[in-house]
Parts: C-alpha cells; structure tokens; sequence
C-alpha cells in the first residue's frame, strides 16, 4: 500500500469517543469477512486498538490500520487504549439487555475478547509500527487505489450526533478514493437507535457520487440493535 507523502490529518482529540479494541472475529461477523476479502489488501479506518491488523498480517495478509490517535506517543496511546478498553467494558456492562452477550462468551468472554486484543494490537504497533499510520476522515494519508477493501467500524453513524449529513457522505468518498468497496458498520448510534433517515439520504446523495449502496444483513450482532451494514461499491467495480 502506497502512502503519499507528507500526509495531513486532523487530530481529533475527543475523549467521549472510544479507541476501541475489536478481535478480527469480531471483524469477520462485522464485515462478512471471507477469504477472499483476507487476501486482499484491507484499510481499518478508524482503526482504534482493533487486532485485525495484526491478525491478517500474522496470517500472511496484507492491511494497515488508519485512526487519529495513532499520532500519540506510545506510552500516551497506550494509556488512552488501555483506559478506554475499562471504560467500553464498564459502558456494555451497564447497558446489558443491548448486547447478546452469548455471542462474545457472556461478560467475562467478553472482557477477554476485549484485553487481548488491545494487548496484542499494541504489541503489534510496537513490532510494526508502519502498519498503523496517523490519519483522519475525510483526508486520508493513502494514495487512491492502494487497497481493495476500507472496514469503517463504529464512527460513521455511531456519532451522528456530532457528524452531519455531508461528514458522512465526504468521509465515504474518500474511503471509496483508497479502495472499490467499503463496508461500514453499524447503523445505529451509540444508544442503539436506528438511523434509517440519514441512511438512507447518505445512500442517495451517494449515488450522486457514482457510488452504488447497498444494507446487508449482520449474522451474529452483539450489539441487538445493530443488524445490518452498508456496503459501498463504485459503479464501475466487479464483485470477485
């Protein structure tokens, strides 16, 4: 993956959003992941304490993960992931009856899912730290065409209450700059509520964009509410 040169970014510094720590099981039941998908070149953006990255690459994969806070120090990143993976644990665990908590393996499960793969998302940044690139929507420090597939988990949507109709449709077309197809989930808000008003205005001012959409199905959710995802492709590209 080609990184242009001299990247700008903006540091969003907002402690009311998550660095979050997501396994690439988690990821692979997010997205639909398949092997097809493993073996191309994958963007995480944002990609938070998330272990996918490390995991695909472990495998013999090709992805580098794209998030704000990546502009940290190191031990100041990992203070910030470490304290924020405590505060999500705490957050779901108060909000109990939103989360199947079957699929993650109950509470505890979960917390565990949760600690390891920050664990081993630090490790990994440490080893490899080219692989996690400072960066933010909707200005990405990637040439266009330097990957197959962009992930967006938990940002677009999540906070639409401090992101408006053209934050969304601008931080994905810039994803869909960087690579053909971009999954995006969830569609929810960060209270579970479904947004299927600015879902569907994002789809049709996507469109404008020459961007096709369309809402899949999410198999195993472990947020209840969250059910389904948005796949965007542009026009011109073939499905495998």
């Amino acid at each position: 993956m080609t990184v242009r040169p001299d990247p700008t970014f903006h540091a969003l510094e907002d402690t009311d959003v998550l660095v979050s720590a997501r396994s690439l099981a988690e990821y692979t039941d997010m997205f639909g992941l398949n092997g097809a998908d493993l073996e191309g070149r994958i963007v995480d953006c944002p990609g938070g304490a998330a272990s996918a990255v490390a995991e695909i690459c472990a495998a013999g994969g090709h992805a580098i993960a794209v998030d704000p806070q990546y502009a940290r120090g190191a031990e100041d990143l990992r203070g910030r992931i470490l304290a924020d993976v405590d505060r999500s644990v705490a957050q779901k665990q108060a909000r109990e009856v939103d989360f199947d908590w079957d699929v993650r393996g109950g509470v505890v499960g979960h917390e565990a899912i949760r600690r390891t793969a920050a664990d081993r998302m630090l490790t990994d940044l440490a080893a490899s730290p080219e692989r996690y690139i400072a960066g933010a929507l909707p200005s990405l420090p990637l040439a266009s065409d330097s990957a197959d597939l962009v992930l967006c988990s938990h940002l677009l949507f999540t906070y639409a209450d401090r992101m408006d109709l053209s934050d969304h449709v601008d931080a994905i077309v810039e994803m869909a700059r960087i690579a053909p197809e971009v999954r995006i989930y969830p569609l929810v808000d960060h209270l579970g509520n479904p947004l299927p008003e600015l879902v569907r205005s994002v789809i049709a001012r996507l469109k404008k964009e020459r961007l096709a959409s369309r809402i899949e199905p999410v198999i195993r959710p472990f947020q209840l509410a969250a059910t389904t995802r948005l796949v965007v492709e542009r026009m011109n590209h073939q499905r495998p």
